[in-house]
């Protein structure tokens, strides 16, 4: 236990930087990254904007996708439900719990759930093979006509870098104020 502490205390203390990102026209986000940690933000061919984000010792994946939402489908308890449903399918089907968990992510700004799964097919298979993990954490963050889906891979749920990376989406991935335009 005071080692877990221990981890914890040492990733809510490390430094950060932040980064912006502009996923649509006239809007900046902004990610407070701690600083050891890995970042790269790309386009899909379709023009999504996606993140991903990696500790130094490559405990946890983290992708996140960045969506508009003109018609405010995530604004609502049931419009999230409806999209992590759709979207984690595959890690629900394959998962040891075979169902849907929906945790509140309580971030900072905005709203958003989650529901973590574990791989099936990895419960036995210790130690794990390079680059796979046991657990799948998959959820959304909205906010006023945008939202990300996120998937955060690891081994477990409790470790200092996974609760960094939960902290991260619950407390970053937040729209920066633009500054007001001049007048015409």
């Amino acid at each position: 236990m005071l080692v877990l502490l221990g981890a914890l205390a040492a990733c809510a203390t490390l430094s950060a930087r932040e980064e912006t990102l502009v996923p649509f026209q006239d809007r900046q986000v902004r990610v407070k990254v701690p600083d050891t940690y890995l970042f790269a933000a790309g386009r899909t061919e379709s023009g999504i904007l996606t993140v991903k984000i990696n500790d130094p010792l490559h405990r946890i994946d983290l992708v996140v996708s960045f969506f508009p939402d003109a018609t405010g489908r995530m604004a609502t308890d049931d419009g999230q439900r409806g999209f992590v449903a759709d979207a984690s399918r595959q890690f629900a089907e394959g998962s040891v719990e075979m169902s849907y968990d929906f945790q509140e992510l309580k971030p900072r700004a905005g709203a958003g759930l989650y529901c973590v799964f574990t791989d099936a097919t990895l419960v036995r298979k210790l130690p794990l093979p390079p680059g796979e993990y046991l657990k799948v954490t998959s959820g959304v963050k909205a906010w006023p006509g945008c939202f990300i889906l996120f998937t955060l891979l690891s081994n477990d749920t409790t470790s200092g870098e996974y609760q960094a990376a939960l902290k991260l989406i619950q407390e970053s991935f937040e729209e920066k104020e633009l500054p007001a335009k001049p007048p015409a």
